[in-house]
């Protein structure tokens, strides 16, 4: 899937399964619900970075193992890379011409997890 942030200064390849099979999670988390991520879990190496990956800005909270990262030119908040993970976290919303409406949900409760 091609992605890329709003303005285009971050443009990226993510390489998985047809979204029409794939589960995307949903969580309730504050910062999920304030960013709007609906989250895959590609692993590292099918995420392939074209342009500007290194002008991301990180943004990180609580235990600190996640790097919240985000285009500081539009805001647009497009992974979250968990340290030590061989996955990263990405948010659907980058991803050019699908349609929300048919994916397949997974809720999580991460508003109550403690």
């Amino acid at each position: 899937y091609p992605a890329n942030c709003h303005c285009g200064a971050f443009t990226y390849t993510v390489r998985i399964p047809s979204l029409s099979n794939h589960e995307v999670l949903r969580c309730t988390c504050s910062i999920c619900v304030v960013n709007g991520y609906l989250m895959v879990y590609p692993k590292r190496p099918d995420v392939i970075f074209h342009t500007g990956h290194e002008s991301l800005k990180s943004y990180t909270f609580g235990t600190k193992k996640g790097l919240h990262k985000f285009c500081p030119t539009c805001g647009s908040s497009v992974l979250i890379d968990f340290q030590g993970s061989d996955q990263l976290c990405i948010n659907v919303r980058m991803f050019q011409d699908i349609d929300l409406e048919t994916l397949h949900f997974k809720e999580y409760d991460g508003k109550n997890v403690r």
